[in-house]
């Protein structure tokens, strides 16, 4: 309002209505192309760490349960499931708290804790 002291409040918003988009302005356009490649940069960095996180926890998430099912035997599918939702720091917790297992319910009890701590 500053930059226009004889208009009218509705004089200023039927200007800024008219306005082009800001999306097709140059301006806006130039910071887009400069600023490009380093969020594709970005992007793909975040993307590949995504990954091998996804990875990681895959693979632990299958050694897990190779190795509880060579400890106590067949897992039930209420277990498979829980384990499911162990984050890749859970996961290797478990793989440490396991060799303490005597049976599935020393599973379901450190799953009980784990899931409630999260």
């Amino acid at each position: 309002m500053a930059r226009f002291p004889t208009l009218t409040i509705e004089e200023i918003l039927i200007m800024l209505g008219e306005l082009t988009p800001l999306e097709q302005t140059r301006a806006y356009q130039d910071i887009v192309a400069r600023n490009r490649p380093i969020w594709i940069k970005e992007g793909r960095d975040e993307g590949c760490k995504e990954g091998r996180d996804e990875g990681r926890q895959e693979e632990a998430s299958g050694l897990i349960r190779r190795l509880l099912a060579r400890r106590l035997g067949r897992l039930s599918a209420a277990q498979h499931k829980r384990l499911e939702a162990l984050t890749l720091a859970q996961l290797e917790a478990l793989g440490e708290a396991l060799l303490d297992f005597t049976d599935a319910a020393d599973l379901d009890t450190w799953l009980d804790e784990a899931l409630q701590h999260a």
